[in-house]
């Protein structure tokens, strides 16, 4: 019968294994700080990729046992080895190495034309692509071998062997004409393609980068100056959508940025050719940048690249618009410049909850900034664009309402936040254009119009709250009280009876919407903190304390401005000021009675200097146009009113009313 074990004996076991546990943990430890920066090095960029025995080796245990592998963060590492490199290690690192290759190339090309042309070398124009091809070819070997000890560097030999092939195809094809031109194309593409697909299967971006630029610049090289513009085009798009694929979910840098370049450059020429060689290349140019954006943006890139990636795209479609100057059909370029500006909308609202990256997802000014840039400048630029391209112009209204429509419903589906600014900072302005680009009659129809829009846009931030929504609210109505401003001044003085003509109205509608704005604002100010989750009202209105007491102040202020311009250009000189006279006086006892009444004290002290303006007033009329019968008049009317108001401020308690 087996004796159970006693407590005594349980507890030693115990501490032998704690005590071995303790040895392990502390070889571990040693064994990362001695080798911190090679198991770095010897990670892959890639974090779906396997950890090989070759690059990262595991560490063991005191007792010889093999213990898991420890992989640093490698997300971090790898988005922000570029940001953190200076200046020096940046331009020894790559800026020496394009230096370095560009010297290669030009030696090998000086020696060879100098031997040339002193009779050393008897060559013939194939006997040099062949020997440039040869040369090419060993210097790749070279590359491939050194790399198994030299990984950076062997990659820099096949680089600079991609180099030279490109430069022979370009001998071979437009320089000596050995080979059509479409040949040294195809097969200049081919040996960059093979050499991007081994660098995507080796993990190794800098040979990718060279591989993949090598391609973008195959056809420019191998070009004979008579290019087809939808050959490039579709090459392009090709090569873009599987760059697109290869560096899917690798955050590698400097790949994405020669991507970016690549694709400006397929644009950049493609303009070109649309402007020397085609005429209505337009859309095939305009085209591509958005295919390569839901083909292989969408589908492949990282959350962290894909919004900025697709911005890139969109500035490379607007800049594609420059080529489409003079089209056949105007029309269809404007439907498809509006259907890409309603397809980048409904992407930015797909993507709400897609980050730039992290460091911009702690930026809340930089997230601000590009919300701006993807809601409103992006989107109305291209409708800009779509409604310069309308024929007749009369008719480019269209295009803005088409336009104005689609950022309503975006601004609708967005949440409060930036986005939702921009996108109603963009309706606003199409809607602007709109009123702009009718045929209203003026002054009374486009002064109501913009009055009427600048009501929707305050009754909208009642039910969507935007800071938007106010800013080119009240926007709108300032430019509808300058044009009936405007209206007012521009009659023909003295030669029309006051409050009888069209402009009359246009102020009439002013003070309307002016008196409807001071009487709802309140309201629509707390239905803006109910919508925001019941805020307290400093959370969101705080920066428009001023512009609340301002909209209160605004009718009477108008109403005052109004009268005055009236009074001031009815009839006759004389006339028109014993009329001020008596409205200043007038006014100026109100003002204080109002004052008195409510205790305000500004109410109080604007009388007062209206007061002062009416006693001026009729001197100056008294002097200058008043005849005997008007002098005596106007300075009766002065002293009654006057009297007035000196008699409220002289009788007794007066002065605590007024504290």
């Amino acid at each position: 019968m087996t004796t159970p074990p006693t407590l005594e004996s349980r507890l030693a076991r115990v501490e032998q294994v704690i005590a071995a546990l303790t040895r392990e943990v502390s070889a571990i430890r040693s064994e990362l700080a001695s080798q911190p920066a090679r198991a770095a090095d010897r990670v892959p960029t890639d974090d779906t990729a396997p950890l090989s025995s070759r690059e990262a080796p595991q560490a063991r245990s005191a007792t010889g046992a093999p213990l898991a592998s420890v992989r640093p963060p490698q997300a971090k590492r790898a988005t922000s080895e570029l940001g953190s490199m200076d200046f020096e290690r940046l331009l020894g690192r790559y800026g020496m190495l394009g230096i370095a290759v560009f010297a290669a190339v030009a030696a090998v090309g000086t020696f060879l034309r100098w031997a040339i042309n002193h009779g050393y070398l008897h060559l013939g124009p194939d006997a040099r692509v062949l020997l440039g091809l040869a040369f090419a070819a060993g210097i790749g070997v070279w590359g491939m071998r050194l790399r198994r000890t030299e990984r950076s560097f062997g990659s820099s030999l096949l680089g600079l062997a991609l180099v030279i092939v490109l430069v022979c195809a370009y001998a071979a094809g437009p320089s000596f004409q050995l080979v059509p031109t479409w040949v040294a194309f195809v097969g200049s593409a081919a040996v960059a393609w093979a050499l991007a697909i081994f660098a995507r299967s080796e993990d190794d971006e800098p040979l990718w980068c060279v591989a993949f630029g090598g391609a973008a610049i195959a056809p420019f090289v191998t070009s004979n100056g008579s290019g087809n513009l939808y050959a490039l085009l579709a090459y392009a798009l090709v090569l873009l959508l599987s760059a697109c694929f290869a560096i899917s979910h690798r955050l590698w840098p400097v790949a994405w940025r020669v991507f970016y370049l690549s694709s400006a450059l397929f644009v950049v020429a493609g303009i070109w050719l649309t402007e020397t060689h085609v005429g209505d290349g337009f859309y095939a140019v305009f085209a591509l940048p958005l295919v390569v954006g839901a083909a292989g943006i969408l589908p492949f890139a990282p959350d962290a690249r894909k919004r900025a990636a697709l911005r890139w795209l969109a500035f490379l479609a607007l800049l594609a618009t420059a080529a489409a100057g003079a089209l056949r059909s105007p029309w269809l370029g404007v439907a498809e410049i509006l259907v890409v500006a309603a397809l980048w909308l409904l992407i930015i609202d797909r993507m709400r909850g897609v980050e730039q990256s992290s460091l911009l997802a702690r930026r809340a000014t930089s997230a601000t900034l590009l919300d701006w840039i993807d809601g409103a400048a992006i989107p109305l630029v291209l409708a800009f664009r779509a409604a310069s391209l309308a024929s007749p112009s009369s008719a480019a209204w269209i295009v803005y309402a088409a336009a104005a429509l689609m950022f309503i419903v975006a601004a609708w589906r967005h949440p409060v936040s930036s986005a939702r600014d921009a996108t109603v900072f963009a309706f606003m302005a199409t809607a602007t254009a709109v009123l702009s680009e009718l045929p209203l009659e003026s002054p009374l129809g486009r002064v109501a119009a913009f009055l009427g829009l600048s009501l929707i846009a305050l009754s909208l931030h009642g039910v969507r709250p935007s800071s938007s929504w106010v800013v080119t609210g009240v926007a709108v109505l300032v430019f509808a009280v300058d044009l009936s401003v405007a209206s007012l001044v521009s009659r023909r003085i003295y030669t029309f009876t006051p409050f009888t003509t069209e402009p009359s109205l246009t102020a009439l509608a002013v003070t309307i919407a002016l008196v409807i704005i001071a009487r709802f604002w309140r309201r629509l100010f707390d239905a803006t903190c109910e919508a925001m989750g019941g805020r307290p009202r400093r959370t969101y209105a705080e920066n428009v304390r001023l512009m609340v007491r301002a909209v209160i102040v605004a009718p009477w202020a108008w109403a005052f401005t109004w009268v005055f311009i009236e009074l001031a250009m009815a009839y006759s000189p004389s006339t028109s000021t014993l009329l001020l006279v008596t409205y200043f006086a007038s006014t100026a006892v109100m003002s204080v009675a109002v004052g008195r009444m409510n205790g305000s004290a500004p109410l109080r002290q604007i009388g007062l200097v209206l007061a002062l303006a009416a006693a001026a007033t009729s001197v100056y009329g008294a002097s200058t146009y008043f005849d005997i019968g008007a002098r005596v008049l106007a300075y009766l009317v002065t002293s009654a009113f006057l009297l007035g108001i000196a008699y409220w401020y002289r009788r007794p308690g007066t002065a605590a009313a007024s504290a």
